[in-house]
C-alpha cells in the first residue's frame, strides 16, 4: 500500500512536471532529460516490444549507466505511465464543427490508430491509469466535440453518458485494433497471406468437416472466404461495427 501510494505520487509528479524538471533524487548533473527517456523507451517499444523494453535496455540507449536511468524515471510502471500519456498528443486532430456521427468516428478513429501506431499499448493495463496533460487534453477535447456535436443536432448527453460514449468507442475501436494486429503480426509469422491461407486451409476443412453437420457455419464461412480471401478481415468488421455502434449512441 505504502509502496503503491509512493508510486502514484512519484507517477503525477512526473506527468505534470515542467519541461526539463527532471531530476528525480540528488545525483550526478544531469546528462538527458525525462522527455528524451520516454522518447527513447516510445522507439524501443514501437520497433522491438514492450518484453523488449527494460531499464537496463533503455539505459544503454541513451547513454547512461542502468543506475544513472533512475535519477529521470524510479521504475518501469511510472516510465510505462510517461509513455502513454506522451503517444496521447498524436492524435488527429477532431473538426468540432462536423456532424454528430463524424465526431463520434473521429474519436473511435483516434484510439484505433494508436493502437496500431503503437501495439505495445495492448500490453499495459488500462484500467486506472493516472491522468497526464497529453490524456487529459484528449479527453477534453472528445468531451466537448461530442458534446458540442449532439447539442447541434438535437442530442443532449448527461455527463455519465458523455463518459460512456468516449468509453464504448474507445473500448470497440481497441478490440478491433487487436484484431487488426493479429492479423499482421499472422501474417509475418506465418509468411503467407491470408488468401494462401484460405487456399490452403479451405478444401481440407471442406474434406475433413463432417458434411452437413455445420450448414449455417459452413455456408456462412464459405462466403466471407469467398469475400475476404481469409477468415475475415478486420477493417470491414470494423466499419460494418462503428457505422451501427455510432447509429445506436445517436438513438440512444
Amino acid at each position: 500500500m505504502a509502496d503503491e501510494t509512493e508510486n502514484v505520487r512519484r507517477t503525477v509528479e512526473l506527468l505534470w512536471r515542467a519541461p526539463s524538471d527532471v531530476q528525480v533524487r540528488p545525483g550526478p548533473r544531469q546528462r538527458t532529460t525525462v522527455e528524451a527517456v520516454v522518447r527513447a523507451a516510445v522507439a524501443i517499444a514501437d520497433a522491438n516490444g514492450l518484453a523488449q523494453l527494460s531499464m537496463r535496455v533503455l539505459a544503454a540507449d541513451v547513454g547512461l549507466k542502468p543506475m544513472g536511468l533512475y535519477t529521470y524515471v524510479p521504475n518501469r510502471e511510472i516510465l510505462l505511465a510517461l509513455m502513454i500519456d506522451a503517444v496521447a498528443v498524436e492524435d488527429t486532430a477532431i473538426d468540432t464543427s462536423a456532424t454528430i456521427d463524424a465526431v463520434l468516428r473521429a474519436v473511435a478513429d483516434q484510439y484505433r490508430d494508436e493502437i496500431l501506431r503503437h501495439p505495445w499499448l495492448l500490453d499495459v493495463p488500462a484500467w486506472r491509469p493516472v491522468p497526464g496533460p497529453g490524456s487529459s487534453h484528449r479527453y477534453e477535447v472528445q468531451l466537448s466535440a461530442v458534446a458540442a456535436a449532439g447539442a447541434r443536432s438535437g442530442k443532449h448527453f448527461g455527463d455519465v453518458e458523455l463518459d460512456a460514449v468516449i468509453a464504448s468507442l474507445r473500448a470497440f475501436a481497441i478490440g478491433n485494433a487487436r484484431s487488426r494486429i493479429d492479423q499482421m503480426v499472422t501474417y509475418a509469422n506465418s509468411g503467407m497471406t491470408d488468401e494462401q491461407w484460405w487456399e490452403t486451409a479451405g478444401p481440407l476443412l471442406a474434406d475433413a468437416m463432417p458434411e452437413g453437420r455445420y450448414p449455417i457455419s459452413s455456408q456462412v464461412g464459405t462466403a466471407v472466404g469467398e469475400e475476404f480471401a481469409g477468415p475475415g478481415n478486420a477493417d470491414h468488421a470494423y466499419e460494418f461495427g462503428l457505422t451501427r455502434l455510432i447509429a445506436g449512441i445517436i438513438r440512444g
